[in-house]
């Protein structure tokens, strides 16, 4: 747009085209256009009208043009008016006294008054348009710059644009998403179904909803989103649009999962640890004590890992702990749980099973397995074990007292002889005194 003109100056001089009115005074009555109609249809136009003869004196000005440039014009006639005198369109700053700027595109044409060459403007108010023109191209370009993918549908849910960042992040292209129902882009198979619904449902009552999605890259891997579902309605309130906005945070969720990883699991037999064991049998008691169901704790001590350990050192050490784990997990069933609670005790989870006897067969099986020798760096060593079962609900209720009844079962084995399985619930002998935990030693 044009600077402010200096309005001091002879017309022919103005270098500008921002329109102020100078002060001075004058009779707006007297010569103007002819006929009342004319005069009429110019005082009750909209946009503002101006005329300035030759030398640059204001001719007239209609209402409009006063309430555009924040002062009475019609008071100004007869008086020197800074203008530009050129026909043409062009686009003005207008500076009202006290007031916020204005827009004006102005259109300027020469014409003939009282005998006199002047120049006609017609000045049209297109403040709140060229706002909206900004803001609308500000908005697209937040539109096309954002890190965040961003999708567009009309109110039949069917998508009509998407901005680079979407594409970046799910692999898509325009072409192979546009007019396709949004519920396909936000579903996959990494969750629950019925998501979809719960999104729906909220969307339709309150207009938004936010939450963790996993959506489906276009080469089938997982994305992990934040995504926010916003609906825009129309003045009847009915949606007319959906905004659909998900930040990627892929990394983010892996780097958790790896730290949730950490914290729970051994770090040299990578099996499940202390805590996680404790979580799965809580869970499972909880699910027991729903279905009626029996779940059987296997507390299993290496007999003969400790003078190994010392003799061959705990590299060899840590790699023996290492195979006992690997022939845990081939060992028992899929649906059970093996876990290291430290140094050579290792602890077996075990559901599905209706009696003792069902346990009893899963310890044999672990003692078999741990009987056949190992090989590690041309040693071949033997280890055994002794295993103690305790059994939901006859046994205990909680995860403390069934481990601490595994644990106790486990001595009365090794009181027998070592390599056997007892149960805790067996009448006898009461086991031997624990001895202390030193003499288990943590190889990781």
């Amino acid at each position: 747009m044009m600077p402010n003109p200096d309005l001091s100056m002879p017309p022919a001089a103005v270098p500008g085209a921002v329109l102020w009115a100078g002060d001075g005074g004058g009779d707006f009555a007297g010569s103007g256009p002819s006929g009342d109609g004319l005069r009429a249809i110019l005082e009750a136009s909209a946009d503002a009208i101006i005329v300035v003869d030759s030398a640059g004196v204001l001719r007239y000005a209609n209402p409009a043009a006063s309430r555009l440039f924040g002062r009475d014009l019609q008071a100004l006639r007869g008086t020197g008016f800074g203008f530009p005198t050129a026909p043409g369109r062009t686009e003005i700053d207008v500076l009202p006294p006290g007031e916020a700027p204005r827009v004006a595109e102005m259109h300027v044409t020469a014409l003939s008054w009282d005998g006199d060459d002047a120049s006609l403007a017609i000045l049209r108010d297109v403040t709140e348009r060229k706002a909206m023109e900004d803001e609308l191209r500000l908005a697209a370009q937040v539109f096309e710059n954002a890190s965040e993918g961003l999708l567009i549908t009309d109110a039949g849910q069917r998508v009509l644009k998407v901005n680079p960042a979407f594409m970046s992040i799910t692999g898509y292209q325009p072409g192979e998403v546009h007019g396709r129902p949004m519920g396909e882009l936000l579903d996959s198979e990494h969750q629950d179904p019925a998501l979809l619904e719960t999104i729906e449902a909220a969307v339709r009552s309150a207009g938004r909803w936010e939450g963790e999605l996993v959506k489906r890259r276009r080469d089938g891997g997982p994305c992990y989103t934040w995504t926010t579902v916003v609906a825009v309605r129309g003045e009847m309130g009915q949606p007319t649009h959906f905004i659909v906005t998900f930040e990627d945070i892929t990394r983010w969720k892996e780097a958790q999962q790896r730290l949730d990883h950490l914290a729970h699991a051994d770090p040299l037999t990578d099996l499940p640890n202390r805590t996680a064991f404790h979580q799965h049998l809580d869970l499972a008691l909880g699910q027991a004590r729903r279905h009626g169901d029996v779940v059987s704790v296997l507390f299993v001590d290496l007999d003969h890992f400790k003078p190994v350990n010392d003799a061959l050192g705990h590299a060899v050490g840590d790699e023996i702990l290492q195979a006992v784990a690997a022939r845990l997990r081939e060992t028992v069933r899929e649906s059970d749980l093996v876990a290291r609670l430290g140094g050579d005790e290792f602890i077996v989870l075990v559901r599905d099973i209706r009696r003792e006897a069902d346990a009893g067969i899963v310890a044999q099986k672990v003692i078999d397995a741990l009987q056949a020798p190992f090989y590690v760096r041309d040693h071949e060593v033997h280890i055994g074990s002794s295993v103690g079962i305790a059994m939901y609900p006859d046994d205990g209720h909680d995860c403390d007292g069934l481990i601490h009844q595994a644990d106790q079962a486990m001595y009365r084995a090794k009181d027998r002889g070592r390599g056997l399985f007892a149960f805790a619930s067996e009448v006898g002998d009461k086991p031997s005194p624990k001895p202390p935990r030193g003499e288990s030693t943590d190889c990781a």
